[in-house]
């Protein structure tokens, strides 16, 4: 849902790596006991190291010294992984640059095809591997989520390994329950029990300092508002499939109700009257600072600010709830991609059999042990593993140059659930009950995952974003009227170019979904 540019991959199966020195140990066991068959096997040579080269990016300024992770990973899986790195700003131009050249990696990190679409191009021309018919054979590959490979597919087949990310945890309700408390309420179930709640925070002294000075819900407008404030009451995900077509979100008549509910809230002073100016980066402020009682944001979110907020009032009590029931009594969140960058496997330097040992390389990293010898180095020296399980890097491991920003951007990751109900320190009870907010949701995925962007969309799009988000914005304060909603709508329904749009993006979909 936001573009940025992340990560590369690769490394080896922790299964394939067991199996491997399992069948030698029963090679070795059955060979008969002659000494020329033992002469024979004395001197075998041991297969030559696969060369494989990898270029991603980095956030910071990348190892310059040869890594002991990386050595320890050649010697165990018999490779020479050849590492490397392109500063983050550097790397759509770098990756044209390489395409352009014909010089490309083994493997190579690309953010989004619609960043880089001469990479299309390539994919249409034979230039990478279809890893679709390999996928299943690899454990802990396999155990990645179907809708992650299926957004990050193009035409019905995987061209590219995603990186890893939870589908669900992106999207919660922050509430102050200490505040419910002293106002005698119960958690809002409903978004009339939520009109409510908010409403209270406002005008009840949640705080009790005796001041008008909270508000209901923080909520980011400064680039139009966050899609959850419509899609919780069941617009779809940025686009709806009705029928097997899309139609954008806010086309919906749930969309127009959404913003009814918000303009409503908005003169009851629950939402923050400095919404149609405030960023998503200052909505933490909004809350350590008991401006608000609400937001929405990631579950472990609430945790993380409520050690801000205890700073200053030890009573304080944030937590991650479930998102409101919509007004026909159905939950509804918005799924994420599952995955932030995904990988390439370049078919002229790759043939099949080095393919499956970059294969192993990558399912060795969709394991815990795997991603932290290759993101963060050695276990007890370069960093350790605390009692909750997280990972606290050392102050030699970092002199090393390992970190999640350098080392951490040429791996696949491992699929955890949870891993948005959790942060450093967090205590059990805590991390619990966000599994429990997380277990309830049932997301629906944005239809449009890995599609390429329209031709009008490329030449218009930033417009129409304007406009609708601008419009947005002036209905829920009460600048426009709903009926100069529909007449917005209505201008785009009308517009041929747009209408264009949307029939490409159609194509687009059924295109991928054959």
């Amino acid at each position: 849902m936001k573009p940025m540019v992340k990560k590369l991959a690769v490394l080896l199966t922790a299964t394939g790596l067991v199996a491997s020195l399992a069948a030698c140990g029963k090679a070795n066991e059955a060979a008969p006991a002659s000494s020329a068959a033992s002469t024979t096997a004395a001197s075998a040579k041991p297969a030559k190291p696969t060369d494989i080269s990898i270029t991603t990016l980095a956030f910071a300024a990348a190892p310059t010294g040869e890594l002991e992770a990386v050595k320890q990973l050649n010697e165990k899986l018999n490779v020479n992984l050849k590492l490397n790195w392109i500063p983050a700003a550097q790397i759509t131009e770098k990756l044209n640059a390489l395409l352009a050249s014909r010089d490309l990696p083994d493997v190579l990190f690309l953010e989004d095809f619609n960043y880089t679409p001469a990479f299309l191009n390539a994919v249409d021309q034979g230039a990478f591997w279809d890893l679709s018919p390999y996928i299943k054979s690899y454990p802990n590959l396999a155990k990645y989520p179907d809708n992650v490979y299926k957004n990050a597919s193009l035409k019905g087949k995987l061209y590219t390994l995603p990186r890893v990310r939870p589908l669900d945890g992106h999207e919660s309700m922050l509430i102050r329950k200490d505040w419910l408390d002293k106002l005698g309420l119960q958690m809002p179930k409903t978004m009339d029990e939520l009109s409510k709640v908010l409403e209270a925070f406002a005008q009840k002294d949640p705080d009790g300092n005796g001041k008008a000075d909270t508000y209901g819900a923080a909520l980011p407008g400064a680039n139009g508002p966050s899609s959850t404030i419509l899609s919780m009451f069941g617009t779809g995900t940025k686009w709806k499939d009705e029928n097997g077509s899309l139609i954008p979100y806010w086309y919906t008549p749930q969309a127009k109700d959404a913003l009814a509910f918000w303009n409503k809230s908005y003169k009851a002073g629950g939402i923050l009257p400095d919404f149609p100016v405030l960023k998503a980066a200052q909505i933490k402020d909004m809350l350590v600072q008991s401006k608000a009682g609400v937001a929405f944001a990631n579950v472990s979110d609430a945790y993380k600010y409520n050690v801000e907020l205890q700073k200053v009032n030890p009573q304080a009590n944030l937590i991650a709830a479930e998102i409101p029931k919509a007004p026909d009594g159905k939950l509804y969140y918005e799924q994420a991609s599952g995955y932030y960058g995904q990988f390439l496997v370049n078919k002229k330097s790759v043939d099949e059999a080095k393919l499956k040992k970059i294969l192993e390389v990558y399912d060795y990293t969709a394991t815990i042990e795997g991603y932290n010898l290759a993101t963060y180095g050695i276990k007890d020296v370069d960093f350790t593993v605390k009692a909750d399980g997280s990972v606290e890097q050392t102050e030699e491991g970092k002199k090393k140059g390992y970190s999640g920003d350098t080392t951490g951007q040429w791996v696949t990751g491992y699929f955890d659930k949870y891993s948005r109900a959790k942060t450093a320190g967090m205590p059990n009870e805590v991390y619990q009950a966000n599994v429990k907010v997380i277990d309830t949701i049932s997301s629906i995925p944005d239809p449009t995952y890995g599609l390429m962007k329209s031709a009008p969309y490329k030449e218009k799009g930033a417009d129409w974003d304007k406009k609708v988000n601008d419009m947005m914005v002036n209905v829920i304060v009460g600048k426009n009227s709903l009926e100069d909603w529909d007449k917005l709508v209505k201008q785009f329904k009308d517009d041929t170019t747009f209408q264009q749009h949307i029939k490409e993006t159609n194509d687009f979909y059924k295109e991928k979904s054959k």
